[in-house]
């Protein structure tokens, strides 16, 4: 099972998924792909933006409990 961030620059009027703020004033932004949500899921994931920290309450939201409890064990703050 496997979680792979990715860190690219998000365009200007691009929001977070989990917050729904934009990513002025720091660009930087985090794309993730993992095994852990449904496979009907993954795509969606993959072309989300999520601050640093942000997907965890998104997955909660989504209701991706095995995303959600891999990223609560090893910290939020990493993904």
């Amino acid at each position: 099972m496997t979680i792979v961030k990715h860190t690219v620059v998000a365009p200007p009027s691009a929001l977070c998924f989990a917050c729904n703020r934009t990513f002025e004033g720091n660009p930087v932004a985090c794309q993730f792909e993992s095994d852990l949500v449904p496979a009907v899921d993954r795509a969606e994931l993959q072309g989300l933006l999520f601050h640093p920290g942000h997907l965890y309450h998104y997955a909660r939201r989504r209701g991706w409990t095995e995303l959600a409890d891999t990223i609560g064990h090893d910290g939020a703050a990493h993904y």
